[in-house]
Order: structure tokens, then C-alpha cells, then sequence
């Protein structure tokens, strides 16, 4: 499989996940997008500072040859991907409870541990 193959591959499989799937939905919002924003100019930078010092080197079979300063386009498509399946799979686990909210301060089972210390 080809790095756009796979970066294609997992556009879909984010897309699907997000809208049909899990039903997060975070694809739809302008919060994504401004936030995706942010990361996308950072990825910018971190692309072109390794990929113009040769830290990584691309197989041009491998890649469609459109490039972003000197990254591959299929490097943005892959960061799409782990970014918004990153926050896709945290809403959906937070929905469910996986993270239940604490109140402010330490957490009980610290305080109980503290105390049992100082005896």
C-alpha cells in the first residue's frame, strides 16, 4: 500500500467513523475547523523543518509528488486523519463516561492515601 493509499484510506475511515459510526459529528462544526486550523499551521512547520533537513525521504512511487514546501500533500492527509480521529475518539469515550468529571482539587483516593502516610 502506497503512503497514498493509506492517507486516502484513513480520510474515509475518519469521515465514516465521525459521521456514520461513533455519531460525534465534530466534522460538521466550525469549532473543528478553527482548531484544525491551528494544528494545520503547525504541521506546516514541523513538515517543512524535517522533511527539508532529510529526516525523512519519500519514495516518489510511493507518493503522488504534489508537495507542500517540501512534504508530500499525502503528509496533510495523514495528519487529518490522526487529528480528527484523536478528537473524534475522545468525544466519544468521554459521552460515555470513560472520564468521569472530578471536582476541583486532589482526587479523594490521593487524600486517603495522604493521610494514611502521615500516621
Amino acid at each position: 500500500m502506497t503512503h497514498t493509499e493509506a492517507s486516502l484510506l484513513g480520510i474515509a475511515v475518519t469521515v465514516a467513523l465521525d459521521l456514520w459510526v461513533l455519531r460525534t459529528r465534530l466534522l460538521t462544526r466550525r469549532a473543528f475547523w478553527v482548531s484544525y486550523a491551528i494544528v494545520l499551521f503547525f504541521q506546516l512547520i514541523t513538515n517543512e523543518w524535517l522533511t527539508s533537513r532529510g529526516v525523512f525521504h519519500y519514495d516518489e512511487d510511493a507518493i503522488l509528488g504534489w508537495r507542500i514546501g517540501h512534504a508530500p500533500v499525502e503528509d496533510f492527509l495523514f495528519g487529518f486523519s490522526l487529528v480528527a480521529q484523536s478528537m473524534v475518539w475522545w468525544v466519544w469515550w468521554g459521552r460515555r463516561g470513560v472520564q468521569p468529571e472530578t471536582g476541583p482539587g486532589p482526587r479523594p483516593e490521593l487524600m486517603r492515601f495522604a493521610r494514611r502516610s502521615r500516621r
